[in-house]
């Protein structure tokens, strides 16, 4: 749908539209002249369909997260980072066909990722949490899919790797390096925090992937190292 089309067609973009093209005819702004500041009005020069469109799309996004979220407890930290990382799990959660699969979440969370995963055709999750109140919405969301996910509380112990289970996913904030020397039999995807950790994960055969330029240039970011995918 163009923004012109849904303008037009749906009257609840009407406040959108005339606070964007408010925007567009005047931008108040503090000009230094000859030294002294002034407050002046400076046209603003937006490529409005761009905008209306932008917002559309954010609009859009917002409607499928909260279609997906129907039937799941979060925390509004955890609803923030649903609606901002979405994307990303998508372009690094799914290196492998999970429908029917069995998934090891480890660093589970509220079981925000164990949603995403069932979402996109895992048979059950496996969520290990260790911190106290994120494992309080994640025992919710077990007793609200009891069929589908199984919560454990606890820190991450090399034991749990021998649960069964076809895709590993692990997210324990600096830590995975607990994982480094342990032979795993499946397929599996971990957030690697640090440069350091990510040359001993390369070293022992993980692809290492960089999530942009700024990454690969070794700046602070969050990288991806996946097994056997």
């Amino acid at each position: 749908m163009s923004w012109k089309a849904a303008y037009e067609g749906n009257s609840k973009f009407k406040m959108p539209f005339e606070r964007i093209h408010a925007l567009r005819q005047e931008l108040y702004t503090y000009n230094n002249h000859l030294g002294k500041e002034e407050l002046v009005a400076v046209p603003l020069k937006i490529p409005f369909a761009r905008t209306m469109q932008n917002y559309l799309n954010e609009l859009q996004h917002k409607k499928t997260v909260a279609n997906a979220i129907a039937g799941w407890s979060f925390s509004e930290y955890r609803l923030g980072m649903i609606h901002s990382e979405t994307h990303d799990w998508m372009k690094h959660y799914l290196p492998i066909d999970l429908r029917g699969k069995v998934v090891l979440d480890i660093g589970a969370g509220e079981g925000e990722t164990a949603m995403f995963f069932l979402q996109h055709g895992a048979s059950k999750v496996v969520c290990i949490e260790a911190e106290p109140e994120a494992y309080s919405y994640l025992e919710i969301n077990q007793r609200k899919h009891p069929k589908t996910i199984t919560a454990i509380h606890s820190k991450f112990e090399p034991s749990h790797l021998k649960i069964p289970h076809d895709f590993l996913k692990m997210d324990i904030e600096g830590y995975e390096e607990a994982i480094l020397g342990i032979k795993l039999e499946n397929p599996a995807v971990l957030e690697v925090h640090g440069l350091q950790l990510c040359d001993k994960f390369e070293a022992q055969g993980w692809r290492i992937h960089t999530t942009n330029r700024d990454c690969a240039k070794g700046y602070g970011c969050v990288r991806y190292a996946y097994w056997k995918c």
